[in-house]
């Protein structure tokens, strides 16, 4: 790393699809992260920008499953 610049942190989702039920909570609390598809699988950004740290954040909460979680950067 050159001195003087940061390298930007990331924020990872992962989620467990043993555990997942597809409810939609995750959908409804951060549409930007979270899809559903047409035939009933969940689609999901991997990399968390900061500005969707929040609704991500939310997500995790939100899943009766605990399926989904959040790693965030330093």
């Amino acid at each position: 790393m050159k001195a003087g610049k940061r390298q930007k942190a990331l924020n990872k989702l992962s989620v467990n699809n043993d555990h997942c039920r597809r409810y939609g909570f995750c959908v409804a609390e951060a549409p930007s992260l979270f899809q559903l598809s047409e035939n009933g699988g969940l689609r999901y950004r991997r990399n968390v920008e900061p500005e969707q740290l929040e609704e991500a954040r939310a997500a995790v909460r939100m899943c009766p499953t605990l399926a989904i979680v959040l790693a965030e950067g330093e």
